[in-house]
């Protein structure tokens, strides 16, 4: 009954949907003057009936062409987009308009969360330059803030 790990024809269960194009496909058939009313109402009723598809196959053979198959379709492996970390941006954001150096606080801290989510995406997120960049920078801030702190104490 198995053909290359797939049912056959002869095994497959009709369907709804199955029952539905054969009595279309009987209709064309008698609109076409293949059958008469009488041969279209007992196909109707045996294709309404049928329980296998082979049993619609059999009602339709000798008055329609049967339907054409229907092509087979590789699937599409699409890879996914990869976005910019939104963490990393707002790091470098942050860094270059900082506003009394607590902006170089935010962009260390937003920095080092863009790296640890870049590394948990798995590829899917890009950035790492731009969180280093806003690390550096913050940390050149935060440097700055230390030299004039210092400053001001001697002065």
């Amino acid at each position: 009954m198995a053909v290359h790990g797939e049912l056959s024809k002869h095994a497959l269960r009709a369907s709804d949907a199955d029952r539905e194009a054969t009595a279309a496909r009987l209709r064309v058939a008698a609109m076409e003057g293949r059958l008469d009313s009488d041969e279209l109402e007992a196909r109707m009723e045996a294709a309404y009936a049928a329980r296998w598809c082979h049993q619609l196959d059999t009602l339709t053979l000798d008055v329609t062409p049967p339907p054409p198959p229907t092509p087979a379709v590789r699937p599409t492996f699409v890879k996914p987009a990869k976005r910019t970390n939104g963490f990393a941006i707002a790091s470098v954001v942050s860094a270059v308009f900082w506003m009394w150096w607590l902006g170089s606080i935010a962009a260390v801290v937003m920095g080092h969360i863009a790296l640890r989510q870049i590394n948990r995406s798995g590829g899917r997120q890009t950035g790492r330059g731009v969180a280093i960049t806003g690390l550096a920078l913050g940390y050149l801030g935060l440097l700055t803030l230390a030299f004039v702190m210092f400053g001001i104490a001697l002065g």
